[in-house]
């Protein structure tokens, strides 16, 4: 139900109540003044009956006067009754009264007699003591009917719905006037901001001249949408700046993997150069037959081959890309991630040792930054591992739930047997500039920055580790769609 219909019964219904309320008061009050003045009335008149009656009057000149007072008087029966015990029925009081009861000769005694079926009030009714010379238990009775409660009260019942009804009739149509205009119109235009407002169009209002609540509440509107519309392009503006930043961080702790991987660069491209300078050599002495000199220079290809390869892997991890998602295989960027790190592994005499399913699932990623974040994981393996260790990577699928939902992901674990972590360490392990490397060896940022690519990928990152047994972490992405079976798992 709408404001204004609502209004209006509301009000309606208060003066309803106020009106009904009134009218029963006024009713009980009229019944009570009723009451007092037929009480009054026949005392009087009673007394005054009764003083007519002298005690030398026989009975039945006691019966006519009483009859010539009855026939002046309105609303009041009088009658002479007698009150002893054998009176004759003409003279039959409407109450029996004991005796005990009998009035005294000019005092008056009042009595309610109640209704009788059939009737619709009490009476009220007074006996006179009046003794004459032939009846000594003679006595003047008025009785009259009392006011009828129940008359009134229905009397005001339909007096209130009279009135109500009318202030229904004339109140509702001005309602609906005044109600359409000064409620509903404002009303309407403030539910349309408000709606536009929540779709994201924040400069909806204009100044209002109202002065009363409605402009308070559009010039609080207004207010609002500005509010809103101000936070918004902070918020863009700052999103924007954290997104620069979060690039800027990612790209310099590829920079710090490069000078960390320069050495073993060198010692990666130097044993093919050496190869190369030999062949070339030999060629060039003229000391090889023909077939020779075509194994060489096969020989010369192939290590070149081999030098551009390792050149392409570092220039390609080390280009600054914008962050674009595709569909990539699992797989391929774990091998990536390996193969750019084989010769940091050989250098410190760490084996790389892959498992993986033999099915490949593919991912909705950004290669460039999953292999980062993979690159940064697997190289603090290798410098945690001891000479001669083992760094074990993993891929596998799995589910997890998401929102009470289960969801396909693939799990990317690398594990190390190193020295491990301790709580106090593995609780602050993801967040910027803490590290467990000598100084000089790391920035603490590649595993800060790997958690964020995950996150932005909408997955998680998960480490297991016991001082003395190695550390465990497992990246959780989200698989594909077209991926995703619905018994798949491990």
């Amino acid at each position: 139900m709408r404001l204004v219909p609502k209004l209006a019964l509301a009000l309606f219904a208060g003066v309803f109540l106020v009106v009904a309320a009134f009218t029963a008061l006024r009713a009980k009050r009229d019944v009570e003044a009723f009451d007092a003045d037929a009480r009054r009335d026949q005392r009087i008149v009673g007394v005054t009956a009764g003083a007519a009656v002298s005690p030398q009057l026989t009975l039945r000149d006691a019966v006519w006067l009483a009859a010539r007072v009855n026939d002046s008087r309105e609303g009041i029966q009088i009658r002479f009754v007698s009150l002893a015990e054998q009176a004759s029925h003409e003279l039959e009081p409407l109450l029996e009264l004991a005796p005990s009861e009998r009035p005294r000769a000019g005092a008056p005694k009042q009595l309610v007699k109640s209704r009788e079926p059939g009737q619709e009030a009490d009476y009220l009714v007074t006996y006179v003591g009046a003794p004459t010379v032939d009846d000594p238990y003679g006595a003047v009775e008025l009785s009259q009917p009392l006011a009828s409660g129940a008359a009134y009260a229905w009397q005001g019942f339909l007096s209130a719905m009279a009135s109500s009804l009318a202030m229904l009739v004339v109140g509702g149509v001005t309602m609906a006037a005044i109600g359409a205009r000064v409620v509903g119109r404002p009303v309407a235009e403030l539910m349309s901001a408000a709606r536009r407002i929540g779709e994201g169009e924040f400069e909806v209002l204009q100044p209002s001249q109202r002065r009363d609540e409605f402009g308070e509440l559009a010039g609080a509107l207004r207010r609002m949408g500005s509010s809103l519309a101000e936070e918004r392009r902070r918020t863009q503006h700052e999103t924007e700046a954290r997104i620069s930043a979060l690039e800027q961080l990612r790209h310099a702790e590829r920079l710090s993997t490069l000078g960390q991987l320069a050495s073993v660069l060198a010692h990666e491209i130097g044993t093919p150069l050496n190869v190369v300078a030999g062949h070339a050599k030999l060629i060039a002495a003229g000391k090889l037959p023909g077939e020779l000199v075509l194994d060489s220079a096969r020989a010369i290809g192939t290590q070149c081959d081999r030098i551009t390869g390792i050149v392409r892997r570092v220039l390609d991890y080390a280009r600054r890309r914008p962050a674009k998602r595709t569909t990539v295989s699992g797989s391929d960027v774990l091998s990536s991630a390996c193969g750019l790190l084989e010769g940091l592994a050989a250098r410190r005499g760490v084996k790389l040792e892959i498992r993986r399913d033999p099915d490949d699932f593919t991912l909705s990623a950004d290669p460039d930054q999953l292999q980062q974040c993979l690159t940064n994981i697997v190289s603090n393996a290798i410098y945690a591992s001891p000479d001669g260790g083992v760094v074990t990577l993993s891929l596998s699928t799995t589910t997890r739930d998401v929102s009470g939902e289960p969801r396909a992901f693939l799990a990317f674990a690398t594990e190390d047997r190193g020295a491990g972590l301790d709580d106090a360490v593995r609780a602050r392990i993801f967040e910027p500039f803490v590290t467990t490397k000598p100084p000089g060896e790391g920035t603490g940022l590649g595993l800060s920055v790997a958690r964020d690519i995950v996150t932005e990928h909408g997955g998680v990152i998960e480490v297991e580790s016991e001082p003395g047994r190695g550390c465990k972490f497992t990246v959780f992405v989200p698989r594909s769609n077209a991926d995703v079976e619905p018994n798949s798992g491990s």
